[in-house]
């Protein structure tokens, strides 16, 4: 559903229901330029709308616009009684969406920022369509902006809330050659690879966590020259860099190893610390039987969902 449909079929909300702020700015970097500033508007109108506890005012709809084009913004706020004003910022990497909502009141201001990953296209033209991934992002937001995580949750528990960005970097293989041969293992660049990719779809299942998807990930590497990060290995130090540098706030690598039993594979979640180092915060063990890459990738992708959707 476009943002525009989605805005004729939410009900409004009376001005005694909720706090009214009126929108004053709209910003786009030069990444977002397909992304049409009534677009934002729009995405930004139902996000407030569907918070149940704000109302955006725009300065062309009926209430603003009674008032005369040639009113100031500030003298529309205060002959509405509406004492927030919003400014609104929007960046895009690769397939990476960022908000950010700016409230202010006088000489107070407050401010979050939120992410998500345009997931989808349209089927003619191959286009991105950033329509979800513009709500959900403005959605947290606004959760940051007014400090309430529970937002849009409260009365949904499967609303959007704010979430760390979080990116698939390595799943390490060890052998052990006195055991007989397992394809997964002979192929280790593959298997390594193709479990990046499951880790990644599985994670992505977890509405805790935003999970990068591959391309976005490495063109963030790519941008520090990082061309050809190695998938069979533990991230190096400049690889965490690069993904702190965009606001990657966790890490998830793994590792396949070889046991008389069949294989153990276990996915480790890292917090990236200030000072640039990996933080171990938690980790899942699943048990593989046979050498079946079918059931290899379905173990990593159930894995990964469960390792980031835990509390």
């Amino acid at each position: 559903m476009s943002l525009l449909v989605a805005l004729l079929v939410c009900p409004l909300r009376s001005a005694d229901d909720a706090e009214r702020v009126l929108l004053t700015r709209i910003e786009r970097t030069a990444n977002c330029v397909d992304i049409a500033p009534q677009k934002v508007e729009a995405g930004a109108v139902l996000a407030f709308r569907l918070s149940g506890r704000y109302e955006l005012v725009t300065p062309g709809d009926s209430l603003a616009g009674a008032l005369g084009a040639a009113s100031s913004l500030d003298s529309i706020a205060a002959r509405l009684g509406i004492e927030w004003q919003a400014a609104i910022r929007l960046d895009r990497f690769q397939n990476l969406l960022r908000a950010e909502i700016e409230l202010r009141r006088g000489d107070r201001l407050r401010s979050g920022s939120g992410f998500a990953l345009v997931r989808h296209r349209w089927e003619e033209g191959d286009r991105p369509l950033a329509d979800p991934a513009l709500l959900e992002a403005l959605q947290r937001a606004l959760c940051v902006a007014v400090g309430d995580s529970a937002l849009y949750t409260r009365n949904d528990s499967d609303g959007v809330r704010p979430a760390p960005l979080v990116a698939v970097t390595s799943i390490e293989l060890r052998n052990n050659p006195s055991l007989p041969n397992w394809e997964l293992f002979d192929d280790a660049i593959a298997t390594s690879y193709s479990g990046v990719l499951a880790a990644i779809t599985g994670g992505q299942r977890s509405r805790r966590s935003i999970v990068l998807d591959l391309d976005t990930r490495d063109s963030m590497y790519a941008l520090f020259k990082l061309y050809e990060p190695e998938p069979g290995m533990p991230p190096s130090r400049e690889e965490i860099a690069a993904l702190a540098y965009f606001g990657v706030e966790a890490i998830v690598s793994g590792m396949l190893e070889r046991t008389n039993d069949g294989a153990t594979l276990e996915l480790r979640l890292y917090r990236i610390a200030p000072d640039g180092s990996a933080q171990l915060v938690a980790r899942r063990r699943r048990s593989i039987g046979d050498d079946g890459r079918v059931l290899y990738l379905t173990t990593v992708a159930e894995t990964a969902e469960e390792l980031l959707s835990a509390p």
